[in-house]
C-alpha cells in the first residue's frame, strides 16, 4: 500500500533518523527488525544476491510489523532493475559508489516518471501502487515522497559534491566510509587519520551545499556522535551484525 513516507517527513522536520542494513535477505529476520522502531531498514542488492521476489517478501513484512520505511540499495545504476524496486514497493533507494553528477541525474530520471524522468509506467497494476488501486494518487504523489541517496564512497565522488548538491530529486548524500578508505589507500583503516581527514571534507562539502547529510557510523563512534556533526540520517547496525553480537552476548554470559 502506498503510503505517507515517514523517514521523508522526520528528514524535512529536521530529526535524527536511524537505518539498519538487511544482509540476510531473509522476510523473517526482516519482519522482527521491522518491531523494533527504526527509522528505516535498507535491504542491500549490492553485495547480498537476494531476488526481487524475496525483496517483495522483505517489503510486505516490514510494512506489516510497522512505520519503518522501507529502503533498498541497488547494485547498480540500472533503470530495469530500479524500476522493479519501485514497482515492488520500497519507499526509497540508494545507489552506491557515485562519482559525477551525471550518474546522480540518469538516477533521478530512472526513479521518475515521464516529463521528469524515463520510468516505465504501471502503477495502473503495480503493488506500490496497491495493485493499481491507488494508481491515480501513486502516480500523483511519488515524484513528492520518494527518497533518493547517493552514496559518496570515493576520492572522485567527494569532488563531485558540489556539482550534484543542486540536482532536482536527490534527497541526500550518504558517505560509505569503508569504500571511501579503500579509494584513499586505507582500506578498512577507519581510524587512520586520512580517512577522517577525507570524511571530515567530504561531511563539510555536504552540509556547505545546504544538502542532507548521511552516513554509516564508524566502529568507535555512535549514531549520537554523527548527529552532532550534522546528520541528518545514520546506519550503525546490521541484520547480521546483530545476530553476531546477540549471540557472542549470550554465550559470554554462559560460559
Amino acid at each position: 500500500m502506498f503510503r505517507p513516507n515517514r523517514l521523508l517527513a522526520k528528514f524535512r522536520a529536521g530529526e535524527p533518523c536511524l537505518g539498519a542494513w538487511l544482509f540476510t535477505g531473509s522476510p523473517t529476520v526482516s519482519e522482527v527488525l521491522g518491531l523494533a522502531g527504526f527509522d528505516a531498514l535498507i535491504i542491500d542488492h549490492e553485495h547480498t544476491p537476494g531476488g526481487i521476489e524475496t525483496a517483495v517478501e522483505q517489503i510486505r513484512a516490514i510494512q506489516a510489523a510497522g512505520p519503518s520505511t522501507v529502503l533498498a540499495r541497488v547494485g547498480s545504476n540500472d533503470p530495469a532493475r530500479i524500476r522493479l524496486l519501485l514497482d515492488a514497493g520500497v519507499e526509497g533507494l540508494i545507489l552506491p559508489d557515485v562519482r559525477s553528477a551525471e550518474e546522480a541525474r540518469r538516477f533521478v530520471a530512472a526513479c521518475r516518471y515521464p516529463p521528469a524522468g524515463i520510468r516505465g509506467a504501471h502503477f495502473t497494476v503495480s503493488r506500490a501502487a496497491h495493485w493499481g488501486r491507488q494508481g491515480e494518487r501513486y502516480y500523483r504523489d511519488i515524484d513528492k515522497e520518494l527518497i533518493l541517496i547517493a552514496m559518496i564512497e570515493s576520492e572522485a565522488g567527494v569532488r563531485a559534491i558540489p556539482a550534484m548538491a543542486g540536482i532536482d530529486g536527490l534527497t541526500m548524500l550518504f558517505l560509505g566510509p569503508l569504500d571511501l578508505s579503500a579509494s584513499i589507500g586505507k582500506m578498512g583503516m577507519l581510524d587512520d587519520p586520512a580517512v577522517i581527514g577525507a570524511l571530515r571534507e567530504a561531511e563539510s562539502a555536504i552540509l556547505g551545499h545546504g544538502v542532507m547529510l548521511g552516513g554509516a557510523a564508524l566502529p568507535a563512534e555512535s549514531a549520537a556522535d554523527c548527529f552532532a556533526r550534522g546528520y541528518r540520517f545514520v546506519t550503525s547496525g546490521s541484520d547480521v551484525g546483530m545476530l553476531h553480537a546477540g549471540a557472542a552476548r549470550l554465550l559470554a554470559g554462559a560460559r
